[in-house]
């Protein structure tokens, strides 16, 4: 299996192309770059010890006739350590999403499951990478505009100790729920992975990111849904799978989306 997810990869960028392509007939995409600075962070440049960071993020949604294509780049700075004078570090995800809906199968618009298909993704750092490939299940729940639920065989491709690692499983909760308070409006926004454990020695993970968002574009008079600011925290157990290390990071962030 895992053999097709890395054939898998060298077609991502041919989806990728398909399905941004397809975009002109769904009519859906945003384009977001965020600018966060926090702390807390750890096996950064400073190791163990917690380190603050600086981070530039570009995100893409495109939903297109065939399914999705989103991704995301961060370029980042740690704040203390060595090297970060001269060093700075980038970490991205892709995923192309194949819609059972769109392709034909019928989903009903009031029904709890909205959409089905499989999802394939690859998660490259400067010295780590993961190919993923599984099922996901869109969602119908009041009060949340995005509910999803994805299951993946998850296979380290390179991995920044040179473990051997053995191919596991992740599963992905992604969530979106806007909600107002008088005429400020916000909402509450993230992912929660669960990451099986890979061979003696690297222990299951949980990474659980929310964010809270106020939109400050519709609070001081200007076009809502476009200017963001916000909170985002991260609790990761197991950070990169080594036992005990758990990271809880605060970041504020500012958000324009395009």
């Amino acid at each position: 299996m895992i053999k097709h997810i890395r054939t898998g990869l060298a077609g991502l960028a041919l989806c990728a192309g398909l399905l941004t392509g397809a975009t002109a007939q769904a009519g859906f995409q945003y384009t977001e770059v965020q600018l966060h600075y926090g702390d807390g962070y750890i096996l950064g440049r400073n190791g163990l010890d917690e380190t603050a960071r600086t981070t530039l993020t570009l995100e893409h949604l495109s939903v297109g006739s065939v399914g999705e294509l989103f991704f995301f780049v961060d370029f980042f700075r740690d704040e203390d350590g060595p090297s970060i004078n001269t060093e700075s570090d980038q970490y991205g995800e892709i995923y192309g999403f194949l819609s059972a809906r769109n392709l034909g199968l019928a989903f009903s618009d009031s029904g709890f499951i909205r959409d089905a298909g499989i999802e394939i993704g690859l998660n490259q750092g400067t010295d780590f990478s993961v190919a993923l490939l599984g099922p996901r299940v869109n969602f119908n729940v009041p009060g949340f505009s995005v509910l999803t639920l994805g299951v993946y065989a998850y296979d380290n491709l390179d991995d920044p100790f040179d473990r051997d690692l053995d191919t596991t499983y992740q599963a992905t909760i992604v969530w979106v729920v806007p909600f107002q308070l008088g005429r400020q409006k916000f909402s509450t926004q993230g992912f929660v992975d669960f990451i099986g454990s890979q061979g003696s020695g690297v222990d299951d993970q949980i990474l659980f990111s929310p964010q809270l968002r106020w939109d400050i574009g519709n609070a001081f008079g200007a076009k809502e849904n476009v200017f963001t600011l916000g909170l985002e925290y991260n609790h990761w157990e197991n950070k990169f799978g080594v036992k005990g290390e758990d990271e809880d990071s605060l970041s504020v962030f500012l958000a324009a989306k395009f």
